[in-house]
């Protein structure tokens, strides 16, 4: 019997940070990560579901969508690009809370990862948009993931040249983070 029939799935769902815009896939976090898990001998098969240019708004259809290759956990990453168009984060919180009640529902593990807009969206703006992550995960019960792109937002040497989206370097990063992550939660 192979290994494979008792493995376990970890899907990232997420938008251009998921995807790995702008870099080669392989160097993309989930795909870095994947490879730390099979250097490890580990279970954990992972993947990701990244649509550049997504919202909170296509979660709950895109979760119902990853759902059915029945992940073990899904670390949900969603809200960025609410955050960097200034959608109103009412609305944000909203679109998670209706993803996040159906997965409860269907008793699908979710880790939901942290997300922050840039400094020039304004302090009031920034920590209304912060505050939705840990509220969401205590009134549901899930997980809180780390932010994603700790140790690599806001340094140039990290991103690529429109200061969002992080370069290999900045992947790599995110790949060690949040896999010393994983390690202790899975």
């Amino acid at each position: 019997m192979s290994s494979q029939s008792f493995a376990k799935k970890l899907i990232f769902l997420g938008d251009s940070l998921t995807e790995g815009y702008g870099v080669p896939q392989e160097a993309a976090f989930p795909q870095l990560i994947e490879q730390k898990f099979k250097q490890d001998k580990s279970e954990w098969i992972i993947s990701a579901s990244g649509s550049s240019g997504s919202t909170s708004a296509s979660t709950l259809s895109r979760l119902k969508w990853i759902s059915k290759d029945k992940p073990d956990v899904v670390f949900v990453l969603m809200g960025s690009n609410d955050g960097l168009r200034g959608l109103k984060v009412e609305e944000t919180e909203k679109n998670l809370s209706q993803a996040l009640e159906w997965a409860s529902e269907q008793k699908i593990k979710i880790i939901l990862g942290q997300l922050h807009v840039p400094p020039n969206y304004g302090k009031d703006y920034g920590k209304r948009f912060t505050e939705i992550f840990p509220r969401l995960a205590k009134k549901y019960k899930v997980k809180l993931g780390p932010f994603l792109l700790n140790d690599v937002a806001g340094k140039p040497k990290l991103n690529q040249a429109d200061g969002i989206h992080p370069n290999e370097k900045g992947h790599a990063i995110i790949a060690n983070n949040i896999y010393k992550y994983l390690k202790k939660e899975l």
